[in-house]
């Protein structure tokens, strides 16, 4: 499987922005859960025509969403593979992706864990592969 420069790129942005895909989802469920209301007007009028089921109106609203399913799906497949790396390759997301304080290159990635530079991008490669996978890009 190969994955190209551009997906690569997007791939590698879910897990440097996993926090903040975190936060979108999380606002995003608000959104749906808490739709903004119009003020009813009509003091005393017949029945609206809306289902009362407001449980049944909320997980309608999640299932049908796009926008929060692609969120639920990038936020749990990070979140279910980063347990299943091995040590080197948590070192590679947390300084490459997750260390907001400093810029990690691959030399210095690979100096860090004590392998080549070409390890470190193999095994890079693979948490991406399997990232690509997770979500059915390939």
């Amino acid at each position: 499987m190969k994955i190209n420069e551009h997906d690569l790129k997007k791939l590698e942005s879910y897990w440097t922005d996993i926090n903040k895909l975190k936060k979108d989802l999380r606002y995003r469920e608000w959104e749906l859960l808490n739709p903004h209301q119009e003020q009813d007007t009509n003091i005393g009028g017949g029945k609206s025509g809306k289902i009362s089921d407001t449980t049944f109106q909320k997980a309608t609203a999640l299932l049908e969403d796009k926008q929060y399913n692609n969120l639920k799906n990038i936020v749990e497949t990070i979140e279910s593979i980063y347990p299943e790396l091995d040590d080197d390759q948590k070192g590679i997301v947390k300084m490459r992706y997750w260390d907001k304080e400093d810029y990690w290159e691959w030399d210095d990635i690979a100096a860090e864990l004590y392998i080549t530079r070409y390890k470190v991008l193999k095994k890079r490669n693979l948490i991406i592969d399997k990232t690509a996978e997770k979500l059915g890009w390939v």
